[in-house]
């Protein structure tokens, strides 16, 4: 199913025709790429763990270290009992530590296809309120309709846009449940 929103400020050619293209040279595009891959893994690892992970890759689809492979098997066993928790508007949550998190991504930093973003580990620990689930989207380069299962967003929690270039679109992070621990309210 494809369908476009005019309306929209999402979507990218509303975006193009109402805004000023900001020239950045190729070198700058590259940088911004690098600087955004080493800022997520120093952000989310520290710095030998980057280190370690940028000069020897350990993904599993480039070796077949059995011990790796095993582990990444183990975390997403443990992950899926705690993934569904059916939140729901107006209900607290903590962000669960940058470990637990960590430990439910895969090799290319996912977790069933939705990136854990640079920028979202300093809400670790922190709790919020669940503002909306997230049940369809529509992608901004396609205008193509997406489903989405045990994914919300937080009040008060965007992309500062700060690891982005400066981007000042204060965009939702989306956060999957497997990310969250609902928390009891004491009446």
């Amino acid at each position: 199913m494809s369908f476009h929103c005019r309306s929209c400020h999402g979507q990218f050619d509303c975006l193009q025709t109402c805004s000023t293209p900001r020239l950045m040279n190729r070198p700058f595009k590259v940088y911004q790429k690098i600087r955004s891959y080493a800022v997520w893994h120093f952000e989310n690892m520290g710095v030998w763990r980057m280190l370690s992970h940028i000069l020897i890759n350990r993904s599993p689809s480039r070796c077949n270290c059995q011990d790796v492979q095993q582990t990444l098997m183990e975390n997403k066993r443990s992950s899926s009992d705690s993934e569904i928790l059916d939140l729901r508007p107006g209900e607290l949550v903590e962000v669960k530590s940058i470990d637990d998190i960590l430990a439910t991504l895969g090799p290319d930093r996912k977790h069933k296809g939705l990136l854990w973003m640079t920028g979202m580990r300093k809400f670790c620990g922190k709790r919020y309120r669940i503002l909306k689930r997230i049940e369809n989207i529509l992608l901004e380069t396609n205008g193509k309709s997406r489903k989405m299962t045990n994914t919300v967003i937080l009040e008060g929690v965007m992309c500062d846009g700060s690891e982005f270039g400066g981007c000042d679109r204060s965009c939702f992070h989306f956060w999957r449940e497997a990310w969250l621990k609902r928390i009891e309210e004491e009446d």
